[in-house]
C-alpha cells in the first residue's frame, strides 16, 4: 500500500526544526512508526527482539544513531527516555530524536515527564481529508 501523506508529517517537520526531542503519542495503528520512519535516518525499533537486547545492555546506544534518530516503542526500554532528557539537557541540536509507542507516558514506568525536554505531540487516525475523501474548506 502506498502512504498516504498525513497532517503530521507537516507538523514533524516544523517541530524537528526547531526541538532536539519529539515523542508522537497516538493509539496503536494510527501510523506513527510509518510516518517517523520517513523522517528518520536512523531507527531503533525496540519490538525487535535484538534490538531491543542491545539497548537494553545500555539505553545509551541510541545516542550513536544518525539525526534525527527514531526510536520506536521506547517504552519497551523505558531508560531510552532519561538518556534522551540528559542529552537535551547537554545541549542536543534541534531534530535529534523523535519517540513513539503505544503507551503513553504514565507513572508506572517510573521516568521523568520529560517535561521542558522531551515536546509532545499527538498522532490522530487518518483524517477524512488524508484520506482524499474531502477536501477541507473554512
Amino acid at each position: 500500500m502506498d502512504y498516504l501523506p498525513r497532517l503530521m508529517d507537516e507538523q514533524l517537520d516544523k517541530l524537528l526544526r526547531i526541538l532536539p526531542a519529539v515523542a508522537v503519542e497516538g493509539a496503536k495503528g494510527v501510523g506513527k512508526t510509518a510516518s517517523i520512519g520517513r523522517h528518520a535516518q536512523e531507527t531503533f525499533a525496540l519490538d525487535v527482539d535484538a534490538t531491543r537486547a542491545n539497548v537494553a545492555a545500555d539505553p545509551a546506544f541510541v545516542l550513536h544513531g544518525a539525526a534525527p534518530t527514531f526510536i520506536d516503542e521506547w517504552q519497551r526500554v523505558p531508560g531510552v527516555w532519561d538518556v534522551v532528557r540528559r542529552a537535551v539537557d547537554a545541549g542536543a541540536a534541534p531534530g535529534r530524536f523523535v519517540l513513539a509507542g503505544s503507551a503513553s507516558l504514565t507513572a508506572d514506568l517510573a521516568v521523568h515527564s520529560g517535561a521542558g525536554r522531551i515536546v509532545r505531540a499527538v498522532m490522530r487516525p487518518l483524517t477524512i481529508p488524508e484520506r482524499g475523501l474531502e477536501t477541507p474548506t473554512v
